[in-house]
C-alpha cells in the first residue's frame, strides 16, 4: 500500500498553521521533508529510534554515518555538549554554520542553531527538541531545489512535505567546522565563508 504523503505550501502567511500540522506527524514518530535556511531536508524528531532508522533508509545512507542535529534554541545546545562555544563564533549562529563539539554520552556530535520564521514556528511546535535533518537528496546525489522534483523524489517514502510557494533558492549546504581540535578545522566548506582567524 502506498504511503499517504500530505503536501504544504508556504506562502508568507501560512506558517504557523503549516507548523501545527507538521509537529504532529514528527511527534508521532513521522518522518517529512521540509526547507531549511539553506536546502530542503529529511527531517525527524531526534531520539526516536524507530523514525531515525527510517531517515537512514530514505537518505540510502551508511548506518556509521551520524546526522546533523538542528537546533531552535541555544539552551538545546546543552542538552547535547557541555562544551563552550568560542565567543568569536557566537555571531554566525543562527546561520549556516554546523559546529562538530564534543558530545554527552557521545564523543562528537554535530549542531546547527538554525532559523527562518518557519523553523521558529516549528520548534516551537516540537517543544525545541532537535531535528535530524540531512538534505532532501540520496547520498551521493544532487541537491534538489525544484518542488515538483522533490516531491516525485520523496512523496512514497515520508509522511509529509512542505515546499516554499515557487521553489527554494539555490544555496549552499551548511559549513562544517570541527571544533573538537585546536586549530578548528574546516569540514565541509559551504555556505559559510570562515577566515583564518575564525579557526583559532
Amino acid at each position: 500500500m502506498e504511503r499517504k504523503c500530505d503536501v504544504f505550501y508556504l506562502d508568507g502567511t501560512n506558517e504557523e498553521r503549516i507548523a501545527r500540522r507538521i509537529s504532529r506527524v514528527l511527534k508521532e514518530g513521522g518522518v517529512c521533508v521540509i526547507p531549511t535556511d539553506t536546502l530542503y531536508g529529511i527531517v525527524a524528531i531526534d531520539r526516536h529510534h524507530e523514525a531515525k532508522e527510517r531517515l537512514y533508509e530514505i537518505k540510502r545512507r551508511a548506518a556509521d554515518k551520524p546526522f546533523i542535529r538542528l537546533i531552535g534554541s541555544i539552551d538545546t545546545f546543552s542538552e547535547y555538549s557541555r562544551q563552550k562555544i568560542p565567543r568569536h563564533l557566537k555571531p554566525y549562529w543562527p546561520g549556516p554554520l554546523t559546529l562538530i563539539v564534543r558530545g554527552v554520552g557521545e564523543p562528537t556530535t554535530a549542531l546547527r542553531f538554525a532559523s527562518t520564521r518557519w523553523l521558529d514556528c516549528l520548534f516551537f511546535a516540537v517543544g525545541y527538541r532537535a531535528i535530524l535533518a540531512p538534505s532532501a537528496n540520496r547520498s551521493g546525489e544532487a541537491e534538489i531545489y525544484e518542488n515538483g522534483e522533490l516531491i516525485d523524489t520523496f512523496r512514497t517514502a515520508v509522511d509529509a512535505i512542505v515546499c516554499i510557494k515557487g521553489g527554494i533558492a539555490e544555496k549552499k549546504p551548511s559549513t562544517i567546522l570541527d571544533i573538537t581540535t585546536r586549530p578548528f578545522r574546516i569540514v565541509r566548506e559551504g555556505a559559510l565563508k570562515l577566515s583564518h582567524s575564525d579557526l583559532r
